[in-house]
């Protein structure tokens, strides 16, 4: 199996990693700067158990020397899809898979949705329709992932918790390449799952992302003070009440609590979110697929979300007056 992984920060990284230490032929593809500094150094790799592994993965930063791959995983930001179109289009043959390994609602979603969705492209994560242009939805693979990763220092990223991914096909049909891919991940010792509703699974990962990644912005604070704080924990609470009232209102169906999903969260411990770690390094927030696509979700709907549409505003100030003073 041939298998490209396009973005080497701290979910590509791990994938590199883990995947390459199967019986596939995995190729990690990154921009140059880093690129180089892979092969210069490799990659180091702290486990959950702080065992201290480095590993020399297969790199390069151009994808037209690989040629059509089995599986392309996309492990860049929501906002970075597209610039990645150019890299992609080599890697793509008549059967290859391509698995984005996103957070927030992705550009895909409404592929094959009835009304309010029916096929139309999302404003705030594909503003003009670049993405539905340039990707055919039927070949993408929906994936989503509970695996808490974090950089660690130049070429060095750490596993803080869970093995957890979920794989389903867009339009719920019965793909052999879900199959291949768990098998993959499986023999990579994660613990992958498929599912027949890759969009249940996304809201389940959603709902603490668009809760607790802007309000650790706020805050400054980790996942497990957020969770375990009353007062934060309650803000969390009533935005993922007003996001479940969205997803129910698109036929999603939760099967966990909003109670629940917390503890999960909580689970995690003292982890700054991703959004933290982008903030505190002056890089762009995924505020547009993390909640402004709730947002536009929800005015589709009829549904109202002023706790949701409060904290954008407020967290996407913080992040403008941040801009402005590196500026």
């Amino acid at each position: 199996m041939k298998v490209a992984i396009i973005g080497a920060g701290a979910v590509g990284g791990l994938l590199a990693a883990r995947l390459g230490a199967t019986d596939a032929e995995v190729t990690l593809v990154a921009r140059p700067n880093a690129a180089s500094a892979i092969r210069r150094n490799g990659l180091t790799m702290v486990t959950p158990l702080n065992r201290v592994a480095r590993i020399t993965p297969r790199i390069t930063d151009d994808s037209l020397s690989l040629g059509p791959q089995d599986a392309v995983f996309l492990c860049v930001k929501a906002h970075a899809l597209r610039g990645t179109i150019d890299t992609l289009t080599p890697l793509l043959g008549p059967e290859t898979a391509l698995v984005p390994m996103i957070n927030g609602i992705p550009w895909w979603y409404p592929h094959r949705q009835p009304d309010p969705l029916a096929d139309r492209p999302l404003a705030s994560v594909d503003p003009d329709g670049l993405l539905w242009r340039s990707i055919d939805p039927d070949r993408v693979v929906g994936a989503t992932t509970f695996v808490a990763v974090e950089g660690d220092g130049p070429c060095r990223l750490r596993h803080v918790s869970d093995q957890r991914f979920v794989f389903g096909d867009v339009a719920g049909r019965d793909n052999p390449a879900v199959d291949r891919i768990v098998t993959l991940f499986g023999q990579a010792g994660f613990q992958p799952a498929k599912t027949a509703d890759i969009r249940q699974a996304i809201w389940v990962k959603l709902w603490g992302n668009l809760a607790f990644n802007p309000l650790s912005v706020l805050t400054g604070s980790t996942l497990g003070r957020l969770c375990n704080d009353p007062g934060t924990r309650e803000t969390g609470r009533a935005m993922m009440l007003e996001a479940k009232a969205v997803a129910e209102t698109l036929g999603v169906v939760f099967t966990t609590s909003v109670d629940e999903r917390i503890a999960m969260a909580a689970g995690v411990g003292d982890f700054k979110t991703s959004m933290l770690q982008d903030y505190e390094a002056g890089r762009r927030l995924e505020l547009e697929a993390i909640l402004g696509s709730v947002i536009e979700l929800a005015e589709r709907c009829g549904v109202d979300v002023p706790m949701l549409r409060a904290v954008l505003a407020m967290v996407d100030l913080r992040a403008r007056e941040r801009r402005e003073v590196a500026a």
